[in-house]
């Protein structure tokens, strides 16, 4: 064991980034396949080993000056390693979660955000003894889940559980940074007025980004979404008359063929987690290509409720689109914009033919 732990400390760098690596697979493997409440207990996994690991080597670098024995030495290679694949697992696991439920043309900044603190944590861990950086990266990484797991836990969203997910992940802070002062005042001391300083940075521009909607609504997902000439109910089941799909590498935004006077068909279907209940609008918006600007058209509003793998569907309905760019984004009541259906309108003087598709 001895011989292990020496051959861990020689090659810890290495080693470092074979676990950042085997984090970030172990979440592409597990975080989108499984039930996001397996994933809830990832999470919760991954955020106490980060706590025991970031404590630990607290612990042992404020007992440095009694000197170590190899076995402290190779818990503190431990405690490093494994509070390294703790915090990349929770990023790593963060940004897979925030980019299903975002859309990158208005939340690209939260998720830059996400990928730069993710790849911080594997450029800079030489810095991994310094309390400043092992805390204020802990802290993040509280902070992201707080904002993804109250939701689920209160089957809400909205301003007020953003301030609770936001008063959670403070409190528990608090209460870990006193733990520290516990067992190492001394050292803490020298460290908590930036730690405290990074943290409430972190609260204002993750704040900030919420007020103006760039965070994802997570959990609440766009699962599929399109514009239909016609819609009708059957049974449980809704029956869309579609013209014909483009294939799949086409990724511009599809023509919908209109005759003058006639309806176009907004349908949706929102993922949320089993006794998920909130509401969601379609946003109507017209693009007005004189002011190089979207025109508001129009907000329908519908209740949802969770737990249905394929999500809840809903539609909303505008007659005689006018020929030009358009596009119907799926919201909350906040404006945090869930998915986007972007579509081009061409008028036509008959209709295209159409098939019908079973949602």
């Amino acid at each position: 064991m001895r011989r292990l732990l020496a051959w861990a400390q020689k090659n810890e760098r290495h080693l470092g980034g074979i676990v950042f690596v085997a984090g970030f697979v172990t979440d592409l493997l597990t975080f989108t396949l499984l039930d996001i409440s397996f994933v809830n207990l990832f999470f919760i996994a991954y955020l106490t080993l980060a706590a025991v690991c970031t404590f630990g080597s607290h612990v042992l670098f404020a007992r440095r000056h009694e000197g170590q024995s190899p076995w402290e030495q190779g818990l503190a290679v431990l405690f490093s390693l494994g509070g390294q694949y703790a915090i990349g697992g929770i990023l790593s696991g963060c940004l897979i979660f925030y980019t299903k439920s975002a859309v990158l043309s208005v939340s690209w900044p939260f998720i830059i955000l996400l990928a730069l603190v993710f790849i911080g944590n594997e450029y800079f861990r030489k810095y991994r003894e310094h309390l400043i950086f092992q805390t204020v990266l802990f802290f993040f990484a509280l902070y992201a889940y707080a904002i993804f797991a109250l939701p689920i836990y209160l089957h809400i969203i909205g301003p007020w559980t953003f301030v609770g997910s936001t008063l959670a992940a403070v409190a528990l802070f608090a209460g870990f940074l006193y733990l520290l002062w516990r067992t190492g005042a001394a050292r803490l001391s020298e460290s908590i007025r930036p730690v405290v300083m990074s943290a409430a940075g972190i609260v204002l521009v993750v704040s900030g980004a919420y007020a103006t909607g760039v965070v994802p609504p997570i959990p609440l997902t766009l699962k599929e979404g399109g514009i239909y000439h016609g819609l009708a109910r059957s049974g449980m089941n809704y029956v869309l008359q579609a013209e014909e799909v483009p294939p799949w590498w086409d990724i511009r935004p599809v023509t919908v063929h209109l005759t003058a006077g006639s309806t176009a068909y907004a349908y949706g279907a929102v993922f949320a987690p089993i006794r998920f209940s909130t509401s969601v609008v379609h946003h109507w918006e017209r693009y007005d290509a004189k002011a190089k600007k979207w025109v508001d058209e129009g907000h329908i509003t519908f209740p949802i409720s969770g737990g249905r793998a394929e999500g809840y569907r809903g539609y909303s309905l505008k007659e005689n689109l006018t020929p030009g760019k358009w596009r119907v984004s799926v919201e909350t009541l906040q404006g945090q914009t869930i998915g986007r259906i972007p579509f081009t309108v061409e008028r036509v003087s008959s209709p295209p033919p159409l098939h019908e598709e079973i949602r």
